[in-house]
């Protein structure tokens, strides 16, 4: 890594987190991000050739690492972590939703049940619960859409 390559990345770090600020939409994020695309960018520097545009280069890094960050948000179950002592309404609210899906879950036909169960609840793949239902995974897929579909209007109710 040559001087040349730390000065210019120094000097691209203003464009870069007025971007991030624009994406994140949130000002300690967008700090998160760009220190993370400028440590992304030095350790890969060899990549860079001289001569091009390093803003465009550093540009598009953050913005993958940005996508990047929100696809494995999406993925993430977010548990919040409480000692216990759930206040009476909302232990009368849980207990209202636990039924509202009790109910619903058991108004779906008993082969949509198997399949939610195989599926979305034990997390099985499609070809498995194929097998062990004895039907092909085009049935699989259509029962459980069918389920969902069912599910979300009786929930949405």
């Amino acid at each position: 890594m040559s001087y040349s390559f730390e000065a210019e990345l120094i000097r691209c770090m203003p464009n870069l987190q007025r971007y991030a600020c624009k994406l994140t939409r949130d000002a300690t994020a967008a700090e998160d991000l760009t220190q993370d695309c400028l440590a992304r960018a030095l350790s890969r520097s060899h990549r860079f050739e001289p001569g091009t545009n390093m803003q465009a280069w550093l540009t598009t890094m953050l913005k993958n690492l940005h996508f990047n960050n929100l696809q494995r948000e999406k993925h993430v179950t977010k548990v919040e972590l409480w000692d216990g002592a759930m206040s009476v309404e909302a232990s009368q609210i849980a207990r209202l939703v636990f039924r509202d899906v009790d109910r619903a879950f058991g108004s779906l036909t008993p082969s949509q049940r198997k399949v939610v169960k195989l599926v979305a609840i034990e997390g099985r793949p499609y070809q498995e619960a194929a097998e062990k239902l004895n039907v092909s995974i085009g049935t699989i897929r259509s029962r459980l859409c069918r389920a969902r579909e069912r599910l979300n209007n009786l929930m949405a109710a």
